[in-house]
């Protein structure tokens, strides 16, 4: 067994995107030809796909509702008072106050209105007085109601204090104890995801499920033990990014909340059939830990060598320092366990020295507001500069005018066998480092000499540490270059480490087929669908092949099968709308292969959603890179309304008929989503350019020489008429069919209406019937028409003008509509050498049009990126 059969499914609770370790790793494993797909979570809401480096990128809207349960019923509680004790809410309170308020106006007005009416002498004096009594308890009611308002308010305001004090003291208790820390009560987004990926990977069916970090380390162990029920034996890789017991404090991550998690991941680490880990003494920690069978492989997260060539600017210019001012740099997460306050605080006593902090996830953060509160304090402000993170792919370029890089990181478990990322990236960037001396990084920094160890939190310890380095910044920088070094921490060995692994687990040979996992596309692929309708993707796609050397093209159906066009690729209803696995390999394969893509009829080409349309798939297609366009065959794109208006006859005369307003509305809505869309817009019949803005027709195309007919046309006493009415021009049929029975009845025809056949039982017969009647209400031809003129049929259509007009050449369609299809039958059976005529002239004609050499000629500017919807003016060829 090879790569090409290895299937890998990874899993992460972020949105993959700033996860350097999750895509490196993916890339490492795609470099060898496997199938690797990454789960994540969009943070957007929305779900997306998207190919990097060689993997497909799968983000999944994960609605965390047991998770925003658990804060509602916590919120609930704390939030509860006794009956009439305070308002749960301010705006009821306003509200109380408002509406008396209001009816204490209302008396006033009332009395007004009395008094006046009793000046007058109007009224009666009993009843005045009566009045009087009544609006003088109303207004001690209301004035007793505005007092209890303010009493309750006030009540509830005392009773607020020791509630808030009661449950603040109550979960800082709470938050410092280690046990008892049930994960499934804490974090119950760790069924979240179960429930957002588990049934995902269960219908991917890979061979490995690989979970990052300990967030989702149950959800692939108990993947596999569901294969197992199916049969199947799915192998689990843990990657434990960090030491989960020992995670630093801060915000919502509490000793209990950091126990919960490292008992989520204590339950299942046992059933992982390998861990990976980022430095030796947390594999050593984890291995003695949780009794082990092996030892975790260490994959250190080092940079990818190909990050440091990047065009990217550089910290220098960002922030606009002179080259001979010395910088420090610290790239990261900020929070208080990192310790970037101690490096501000350096700063007094490094006063020509400049700090620049590249904060992840931005600067618009309430720690970073503290670094800068605390550089104001400290008078440094105007020498620290906060900066908004770059994409992961460029941090060692951008880093790489700086002096010293910076770890300065406070001791917590995890931070004492951990050996950041950020280490390494200082090293690609050339930055010798000062580091904080936990045990992990301090041995490594004194095995290399890159740097020095400070002791952690110790700003005049820092200080001193940079003035050494920046005092022989030379050496150190040349012992961060050597090719030794730089080696040792490349990904390059790291990749080797993890392919290794999985070669060992599955069985397969693992050598690298892809270098980088670049996806390198040569020439042009087309994929057309999902359609298919009457075969002309088909036909396009390989007229385009007969054409153009070096170009592929390909099509879609996803249909029912049940007419036998040709295609290049199917899929059935079910997989188009429901079965993820056949959806997302036709996604990888797109996005490794394809670069142009035309949508059928305004549907997306991956699978569809209810409701969903092609705009679903242009995010993704645009990341790519992929050219997109549209093609409309009919109804999809015809507006009822204005055909009803320009045509007179047309299947849509009655705007209140219920198919017609269904067809209205969902022309509505396609005019909606088409509103901004930058792509080109094809139309196969000339008439749908009146419903499309600068659209382009791109001509039907039919296999002409296998409608070749030698069957002679009307030299039957009887002649064979052909009626075949597609499901668009069901309404027209009506018309035609009492004509053309009528005239049966009579002798002189003999009728042949058919529906719903295979297209090659109706190719025959339309070679062998002598006249087809093709559509009488859209006013344009279609498919039916082509191959009717192409095996020299004589074709009866009704064509309006403005689209003949349209067309470049004369169309041997003899016109007819409801109103006089009797009379054009009549005569062209009595007038045979004229029919024949029209006859004779249908194959020609549609040589010229409609054999796909003009359709090659629309789509070629397309196929060559020099078609865009805005070029084309008023529409046509």
């Amino acid at each position: 067994m090879t790569a090409a059969d290895l299937r890998v499914v990874m899993m992460v609770a972020n949105d993959v995107t700033n996860d350097s370790r999750v895509r490196k790793e993916a890339a490492a494993l795609a470099e060898t030809g496997a199938e690797v797909t990454v789960l994540g979570v969009s943070a957007s809401g929305l779900p997306s796909r998207e190919m990097l480096d060689g993997a497909l990128i799968v983000r999944v809207a994960v609605p965390f509702a047991l998770r925003e349960e658990r804060k509602r019923r916590r919120t609930a509680r704390r939030d509860w008072r006794p009956p009439m004790v305070g308002y749960k809410y301010r705006s009821t309170y306003v509200a109380r106050s408002q509406r008396v308020k209001a009816e204490l106006k209302e008396l006033k007005a009332d009395s007004g209105h009395a008094i006046a009416r009793a000046k007058s002498g109007q009224g009666n004096p009993v009843k005045f007085k009566l009045g009087v009594a009544t609006r003088l308890l109303r207004r001690a009611r209301w004035q007793a109601a505005e007092r209890a308002t303010w009493v309750r308010k006030g009540v509830g305001n005392k009773a607020d204090s020791p509630f808030k004090f009661g449950w603040r003291a109550y979960d800082g208790v709470l938050h410092r104890l280690p046990w008892p820390a049930p994960w499934r009560k804490l974090h119950p987004e760790a069924l979240d995801l179960e429930i957002a990926f588990g049934d995902l990977i269960d219908r991917l069916e890979p061979d490995v499920v690989h979970a990052h970090d300990m967030h989702v380390i149950g959800v692939a162990t108990r993947a596999a033990g569901r294969a197992k029920l199916r049969g199947r034996t799915l192998k689990v890789v843990y990657d434990a990014h960090e030491y989960v017991a020992g995670l630093s404090q801060y915000g919502a991550r509490t000793r209990r909340s950091i126990a919960a998690w490292a008992n989520h991941e204590r339950e299942y680490i046992g059933a992982a059939d390998r861990v990976i880990t980022v430095s030796p003494a947390i594999a050593t920690r984890l291995r003695k830990e949780h009794n082990l069978r092996t030892e975790p492989t260490v994959v250190m997260n080092t940079p990818n060598p190909a990050d440091v060539s990047v065009e990217v600017s550089d910290i220098r210019s960002r922030i606009g320092l002179a080259s001979d001012v010395p910088l420090l740099v610290y790239s990261g997460g900020v929070t208080r366990a990192r310790g970037i306050h101690t490096a501000v605080q350096a700063l007094v006593d490094l006063p020509e020295v400049h700090l620049a902090v590249v904060c992840v996830p931005g600067v618009a953060t309430d720690a970073v507001r503290q670094l800068q509160a605390q550089a104001v304090e400290l008078e440094v402000q105007d020498r620290l500069h906060c900066l908004d993170p770059v994409k992961p792919d460029e941090v060692v370029a951008f880093l790489r005018t700086a002096d010293i890089g910076l770890i300065p990181i406070l001791r917590y478990p995890s931070h004492e066998m951990a050996l950041p990322n950020k280490l390494f990236e200082y090293a690609f960037a050339g930055l010798p480092v000062v580091v904080s001396d936990m045990p992990s990084m301090k041995d490594f920094v004194d095995h290399t000499r890159i740097g020095e160890v400070f002791v952690a939190d110790d700003a005049h310890d820092l200080a001193s540490k940079v003035r050494t380095v920046l005092g022989d910044l030379d050496s150190y920088r040349e012992r961060v270059a050597h090719p030794d070094y730089q080696e040792e921490v490349s990904w390059s060995g790291q990749a080797a480490k993890l392919r290794q692994l999985y070669g060992e687990l599955t069985g397969r040979q693992l050598e690298i087929t892809r270098p980088g996992g670049k996806i390198v596309k040569t020439g042009r692929h087309l994929l057309l669908g999902p359609v298919n309708s009457a075969g002309q993707a088909w036909l396009w796609a390989t007229a385009l092949e007969r054409e153009v050397p070096g170009v592929k093209a390909e099509s879609l159906t996803t249909g029912s099968g049940t007419f036998d066009f040709r295609v290049h690729r199917t899929g059935t209803y079910r997989q188009y709308r429901s079965d993820l696995r056949w959806q997302l390999e036709l996604t990888a394969y797109a996005l490794r292969e394809v670069t142009h893509v035309l949508f059928e009829a305004g549907r997306p080409m991956f699978g569809q959603q209810r409701g969903q349309m092609w705009t679903t798939d242009v995010p993704m297609l645009d990341q790519a890179g992929i050219r997109h366009g549209l093609v409309f065959h009919g109804s999809e794109i015809r507006d009822p309304e204005l055909h009803r208006r320009q045509y007179q006859f047309s299947p849509f005369r009655n705007p209140d008929d219920e198919l017609t307003e269904r067809l209205q509305a969902a022309n509505n809505l396609m005019r909606r989503h088409l509103e901004g869309y930058e792509g080109p817009i094809f139309v196969t019949t000339p008439d749908l350019l009146e419903f499309v803005d600068n659209g382009y027709w791109l001509p039907l195309a039919v296999d002409v020489e296998s409608f070749a007919s030698t069957q002679p046309v009307l030299e039957r006493e009887v002649p064979v008429v052909l009626h075949a009415p597609s499901a668009s021009a069901l309404k027209g049929s009506a018309y035609v069919d009492p004509v053309l029975t009528d005239l049966d009845a009579k002798g002189l025809i003999k009728y042949n209406r058919v529906q719903g056949v295979p297209h090659s039982e109706l190719a025959e017969m339309v070679k062998s019937a002598d006249i087809v009647v093709d559509q009488l209400l859209l006013g344009s031809y279609g498919v039916f028409a082509c191959e009717a003129m192409a095996a020299g049929r004589v074709t009866v259509g009704h064509i309006a003008d403005p689209v003949r007009d349209l067309l470049p050449t004369d169309l041997p369609i003899a016109e007819a509509t409801p109103d006089d299809l009797a009379e054009v039958i009549e005569r062209l059976v009595a007038e045979r050498d004229t029919a024949r005529k029209i006859a004779d002239s249908g194959p020609g004609y549609v040589r010229d049009l409609h054999d796909g050499r003009k359709s090659v000629e629309t789509l070629l500017p397309f196929l060559n990126n020099e078609l865009d919807r805005h070029e084309s003016g008023s529409g046509g060829e």
